[in-house]
């Protein structure tokens, strides 16, 4: 699904809360349950019944993995072992796989994406405006102009779904969705000429995923990526039987129990994935540390944004490029109110998740301020 935006456009000092530089860790674990809580709503129109977070600073020595609140429909409450959606997180995955495939040599992110689609039932390519200029790469980045489902068509696809909470869908499905809205006569630019995210174009990947390895893309992530990291908490839902601790906390969309209430079969190769903030830590620390890639210019390729950064975005192949104090971090949002964000240059990881697609609160804000309390010394 779409992603979760941070708002980390603009960032400001804050008067954080004194943990005056301490080398305490007891002291800012402290600090940081504290702010958690506070960030805990229970009424009103946005919820935020759950906050999960991991953080870890391998230069330090400190980590945290903390779960606070309850499950909203039942008040049971959570703990730091508690599975979620991740949604747009999962494109990292995909887009991890991809490069994979590519140092196995079995394709080019320069190659035309119509050389692996053009004979697979789910795209009707011919019917796609500029189908046949666009790559790989500009499917990786966001820069093939594809429409979105979600976002250019949400309030049809919106009225379908609460009208059919319960359906299955099949990646076919959602594409005929496509068709049907005529989002393939809704170009946003020329291929490579514009940034214009959209899920379409990680579904697209997907089929290419599944046309390579000869498997389902939900087989490919948990052979190539779940166990080898022994990730058994994460899984691809509604397409993979459930997987890990059973313990799942609720995704809200404003008062709707999306966890509760609707099948989100849709999400797919878009955010398909369920796990925990420490999963997700493991999975990204993973990346960095060249153990899902045999080169590390494999890996300078999946953070470079340098053609999006021309066209006022920081997208690189599957990672955005975020500004936390003035630190580089690299990593992903989800729709439901997650972030996943890596520093190499200091080794601090942080992975959150507040159930909720529109907090009532200024997220980047608790981002940057988390974020400086697992940083400091």
């Amino acid at each position: 699904m779409k992603q979760f935006i941070f708002k980390i456009a603009i960032f400001i000092v804050l008067p954080f809360l004194s943990y005056a530089q301490t080398t305490n860790f007891d002291q800012k674990e402290t600090v940081i349950d504290s702010i958690m809580k506070t960030k805990l709503v229970f009424k009103g129109k946005k919820p935020v019944h759950s906050f999960l977070l991991y953080g870890k600073n391998n230069t330090t020595g400190f980590e945290i993995n903390k779960g606070v609140g309850i499950i909203g429909r039942n008040n049971t409450p959570v703990d730091e072992n508690y599975q979620y959606n991740t949604a747009s997180i999962t494109k990292t995955f995909v887009a991890a796989i991809i490069l994979q495939l590519e140092e196995e040599g079995k394709l080019k992110i320069t190659d035309k994406a119509i050389q692996y689609l053009a004979n697979d039932a789910n795209v009707r390519f011919e019917k796609i405006n500029y189908f046949t200029e666009i790559s790989i790469e500009m499917l990786l980045n966001h820069t093939s102009g594809i429409a979105d489902v979600f976002t250019d068509a949400e309030t049809k696809f919106n009225i379908s779904v609460l009208f059919h909470k319960k359906r299955q869908y099949t990646p076919q499905m959602l594409m005929d969705k496509f068709y049907k809205y005529k989002l393939n006569e809704k170009f946003f630019n020329k291929p490579g000429e514009g940034y214009h995210y959209s899920d379409i174009n990680y579904m697209m990947l997907g089929f290419i995923i599944e046309k390579i390895t000869n498997q389902s893309l939900p087989q490919a992530i948990r052979e190539r990526i779940l166990e080898p990291l022994k990730m058994e908490n994460t899984y691809f839902e509604y397409y993979e039987p459930i997987h890990g601790n059973g313990k799942r906390a609720d995704s809200y969309l404003n008062r709707i129990n999306m966890t509760k209430n609707i099948n989100t079969s849709y999400e797919w190769a878009g955010g398909g994935l369920v796990s925990t903030t420490k999963e997700l830590g493991i999975f990204i620390e993973a990346l960095f540390d060249l153990k899902l890639f045999k080169n590390e210019k494999t890996l300078e390729k999946m953070i470079d944004i340098t053609a999006t950064k021309k066209l006022d975005a920081h997208y690189g192949l599957g990672l955005y490029k975020y500004d936390f104090n003035g630190k580089t971090f690299y990593g992903h949002g989800g729709f439901y109110g997650s972030i996943l964000a890596y520093n190499p240059a200091d080794k601090v990881t942080i992975s959150a998740n507040i159930g909720q697609a529109f907090a009532p609160f200024n997220t980047g804000e608790l981002i940057q301020e988390l974020v400086k309390i697992i940083s400091n010394p």
